[in-house]
């Protein structure tokens, strides 16, 4: 699995991050992480054992993709491009990166989106059809059950682990990322080709999961959790300021009732809980743009989407939150912070993963008391 951050068993690819600082408006301001995460400070950490929980990918070929943004000038916030794994995708004309796969062959593929705004709806294309997919684990988290679909939301940082069946020989195939429209004032995240994949007879073999010896299945963390009464309910709420022609400069995530500010790092926790708690956050969306919310140390139960149940209930630690149109409802979710296990007691960071909104405060912290 792919699991960001903390090192703990379970846990979540890394965004690596180090102070700089750009001036808008006279105005210095801090951008901690997006430039070098752009230049490759992430990776991925792979906690192995999927195959106890799903023993469909045992026996597999395994390939790890880590997906990258690198600006083309690097402190203007335009024109940028697309790698996987270090190779560059470019957005039009070049050579394409070559994924090679044995007629029929399956593989299981882990995919992790370390861009620092890129939304990714991730399809195999063959002749111009998407393919179907067996989704195993979304965020390092496996499902409870396999599920088949031929697009694969990746918000920054977001990781995706699934089966992919390759095509004929002769076939036209790619693994693609589709147009994703982030909002009036978000970036454009435009549809292209990041690698070809290749069906050759001598195709090479990445790493084989091995079968595992027959024991009884894994007790999943936050198994339980979708039977559990809420001991509070909070909402919390993206918003953005803007400064004339230059667009939004400043970036909030603003728990209901308090006042709006700006993310400091000596700042006390905005929200105080205990262990043995289990939260409902709705998160809603203000902004003229798409975000991101995510959380460290746990992952969240999603519950509803613009409040209505959703279909699949999966465990996430990163989640796009679509942006307001203008006018009518806010759009939002609805996630169960599941706040049980002892060794989340501590303070810890929730936030927007596009990183520049990050860097400009779009960012608070956590208290779990023992």
């Amino acid at each position: 699995m792919l699991p960001r951050r903390p090192c703990r068993a379970g846990r979540q690819p890394v965004a690596i991050e180090a102070a700089l600082a750009r001036v808008v408006d006279g105005k210095t301001l801090k951008a901690a992480g997006s430039l070098k995460v752009n230049g490759g400070a992430a990776g991925a950490l792979v906690i192995e054992g999927l195959e106890k929980i799903h023993p469909e990918v045992a026996g597999l070929t395994e390939r790890i993709f880590v997906i990258r943004q690198q600006f083309l000038v690097p402190w203007i916030p335009g024109p940028y491009q697309l790698s996987i794994n270090y190779q560059v995708a470019p957005l039009l004309g070049g050579s394409r990166p070559a994924i090679q796969m044995k007629p029929g062959e399956k593989q299981f593929w882990r995919v992790a989106n370390a861009t620092n705004q890129d939304f990714l709806p991730l399809q195999v294309m063959v002749n111009n059809q998407p393919q179907p997919l067996q989704v195993i684990a979304l965020d390092g988290y496996p499902l409870t059950q396999i599920r088949t679909q031929d697009t694969i939301l990746l918000p920054p940082a977001g990781r995706a682990e699934f089966i992919v069946q390759a095509p004929p020989v002769g076939s036209n195939a790619f693994l693609f990322t589709q147009d994703y429209s982030t909002g009036p004032t978000g970036n454009p995240d435009l549809q292209q080709s990041l690698a070809a994949i290749q069906v050759v007879d001598g195709a090479k073999s990445s790493h084989v999961l091995k079968a595992s010896e027959q024991s009884a299945p894994a007790r999943l963390k936050f198994a339980d959790l979708a039977a559990q009464v809420p001991t509070a309910e909070r909402k919390l709420f993206f918003s953005e300021e803007f400064a004339g022609t230059n667009g939004p400069i400043q970036f909030y995530i603003t728990v209901d009732g308090q006042k709006q500010k700006v993310f400091e790092g000596n700042e006390k926790p905005v929200i105080v809980t205990k262990v043995g708690a289990v939260e409902d956050w709705t998160i809603e969306n203000r902004a003229l743009e798409t975000h991101a919310f995510h959380i460290h140390q746990i992952h969240f139960q999603m519950l509803e989407v613009d409040g209505k149940p959703v279909a699949n209930q999966d465990m996430r630690d990163t989640i796009e939150v679509p942006f307001w149109e203008g006018k009518g409802p806010f759009h939002s979710v609805k996630v169960r912070m599941d706040f049980r296990d002892p060794a989340t007691a501590g303070t810890f960071l929730f936030h927007c993963h596009i990183l520049l909104h990050e860097d400009l405060g779009m960012m608070h912290k956590i208290l779990v008391q023992p």
